[in-house]
């Protein structure tokens, strides 16, 4: 008793392909909006010269004193004025208001 194999077809094959590099393409798309928006954010903190931007994650919370709510970046970057690597919090609600958690170390 023999089974048949029935092959994939070629149109199958293009289909996936597609879909798996729009997903990538996608994915490089959502990381340089985050990186984009810390910029920004970053630049209203008063750090104008940056550069290698990473957003590893993003939360939304809620500021209790003032019942608003707003996202938390984590964040870390090189400060070209300073020459120092820095990784920390930015914090920016709904009010526009910004905040930071940021250490900095000299770079070698």
């Amino acid at each position: 008793m023999s089974t048949e194999i029935r092959k994939i077809p070629k149109k199958t094959f293009v289909i996936i392909g597609i879909l798996i590099l729009f997903g990538i393409v996608t994915l490089f798309l959502v990381a340089a909006g985050k990186s984009s928006k810390a910029t920004k954010i970053l630049d209203t903190l008063g750090y104008k010269n940056v550069k290698d931007v990473k957003v590893y994650a993003s939360h939304e919370f809620l500021r209790e004193d003032i019942n608003v709510k707003g996202y938390k970046h984590t964040v870390s970057f090189i400060n070209l004025d300073t020459n120092e690597e820095c990784k920390g919090f930015i914090l920016k609600d709904f009010k526009r208001n910004v905040e930071k958690d940021i250490s900095c170390k000299k770079i070698k």
